[in-house]
């Protein structure tokens, strides 16, 4: 196992952390799947620069292409996140908590492949 993974996973339970604490508080005061996209917009501030800086090691200043990408990046992941949770929600369990376990798995695998690939990647050149 890479030391990069080993570090991404120890950032996702960090993120998954306050994913978790955001869930809890917004599902308090807005719908269900409401709640769970605040919770994860709130989280990818943080996994944004311990991912950059700590895992990948893209020690250079935010460049715009970068940032663009990870825009990318977590869209696809939150589309990723929420309809497994609709999935699960219509399916599987009641539990909002139980639907976003079960959406980690998917999401942190596609989020590690496009920001090692995609997002951190070395040889990416920008145009600036």
């Amino acid at each position: 196992m890479s030391g990069a993974w080993i570090k991404f996973c120890l950032v996702g339970g960090l993120v998954c952390g306050v994913d978790f604490a955001v869930l809890w508080l917004g599902q308090l005061f807005l719908p269900r799947l409401a709640a769970v996209s605040v919770a994860y917009f709130v989280a990818v501030s943080f996994h944004f620069a311990l991912n950059k800086w700590w895992v990948f090691r893209a020690e250079e200043k935010v460049r715009a292409t970068e940032l663009v990408r990870y825009v990318f990046t977590v869209i696809v992941c939150w589309l990723c996140t929420v309809g497994v949770v609709w999935v699960a929600t219509g399916w599987l369990t009641s539990s909002i908590f139980v639907a976003k376990l079960m959406a980690i798995p998917p999401a942190t695998l596609l989020s590690f492949l496009l920001m090692r690939k995609f997002v951190f990647r070395r040889d990416s050149v920008d145009g600036a």
